[in-house]
């Protein structure tokens, strides 16, 4: 869906992205992280051409992007960044429909267009949409933001720290948000963060840089089990990588079914991570736990050892491309 082909940017003599090749999947969530500075906003904001690239070809489906017209490019592609981006002085319903209203889309179009995605986002219509941007929190306009991006319907959506500003709850609904509208809406989504918890939690493939180079890329726990080098290593958490590693495996993939010992008194659902069960574990002083379904029916059991067991069948997959560093 997108190619960076050995894609290079100076700005006069400094170079900031340097030599940079990656291809990211139709549907792919891949996920840019690195230390500020390092090129990944500038590798995002070359893309939809916001900023020109100076070396190297970006294709989108096949063809150069520089064979597109500027305002054509822009408008195919959603971008959503940390700021939202929206204008003061229109209503939510306005903002929303900027892009399908330089499309030319039929009023009554953009409406059921604009109340579909204010549903789809959890933000109700008689009370938001005749709001402006100073009436909205943080998180409502960070959801009115990814709302407009999504508007035209884009196969392709950029987002450039999107949650950045938010405090810690605001912004974990917003991911869980993501996650949810990525799983029905199978956009190509490139996400650029600092934050490495978020980037872990998001990523279908995890594209670490620095000093304007991709150091490593692949599926997050691949990266969690195998980091290239220290640098990425430490940028994954260093020590704390199990730790990691456990709050993306299901409790559903370690446990054990039921068998004729009594049930452990502490529960925990299937599907939980692992590191909410072992937080339950250490808080609650068990080293056992009875997992349920969404109805509260025990349909396993959870053992600490169990859950320090190593393997799962995620990685065994093969779920994205093995590890690769490009140079």
């Amino acid at each position: 869906m997108i190619e960076l082909i050995q894609v290079s940017k100076r700005f006069g003599d400094a170079l900031a992205v340097d030599d940079v090749s990656l291809s990211i999947e139709r549907g792919e969530l891949c996920v840019l992280i690195g230390t500020s500075g390092c090129g990944k906003s500038t590798t995002l904001r070359m893309i939809n051409r916001l900023i020109e690239h100076s070396a190297g070809e970006i294709h989108l489906e096949g063809q150069p992007v520089r064979e597109f017209r500027e305002e054509v490019l822009r408008r195919r592609i959603g971008y959503a960044i940390q700021s939202t981006g929206l204008f003061p002085h229109w209503t939510v319903a306005r903002n929303i429909g900027l892009v399908p209203g330089l499309l030319k889309w039929p009023r009554a179009r953009i409406r059921e267009r604009v109340e579909e995605l204010m549903a789809l986002l959890g933000l109700e219509v008689e009370e938001f949409a005749d709001k402006y941007p100073s009436q909205l929190s943080g998180g409502q306009a960070q959801r009115v933001g990814v709302a407009r991006a999504l508007a035209a319907d884009p196969d392709i959506l950029l987002m450039d720290e999107p949650f950045g500003a938010l405090d810690p709850i605001t912004r974990e609904s917003l991911q869980d948000e993501l996650v949810r509208l990525q799983a029905r809406l199978n956009k190509t989504i490139v996400f650029v963060t600092h934050d490495m918890d978020e980037a872990l939690r998001l990523a279908d493939r995890l594209v670490v840089m620095n000093h304007g180079r991709i150091i490593q890329q692949g599926h997050p726990l691949e990266l969690l089990r195998r980091p290239a080098d220290g640098f990425v290593e430490s940028l994954l958490g260093g020590a704390d990588r199990g730790l990691k590693e456990a709050a993306l495996l299901p409790v559903s993939q370690r446990m054990t079914a039921l068998d004729d010992a009594p049930l452990a008194e502490q529960r925990v659902s299937q599907q939980a991570t692992l590191r909410e069960a072992l937080s339950i574990m250490l808080w609650r002083h068990a080293d056992c736990l009875t997992v349920v379904d969404a109805a509260d029916t025990p349909v396993g059991q959870l053992s600490l050892r169990q859950l320090v067991g190593a393997g799962d069948a995620r990685a065994a997959a093969g779920r994205t491309d093995t590890d690769q560093a490009a140079g």
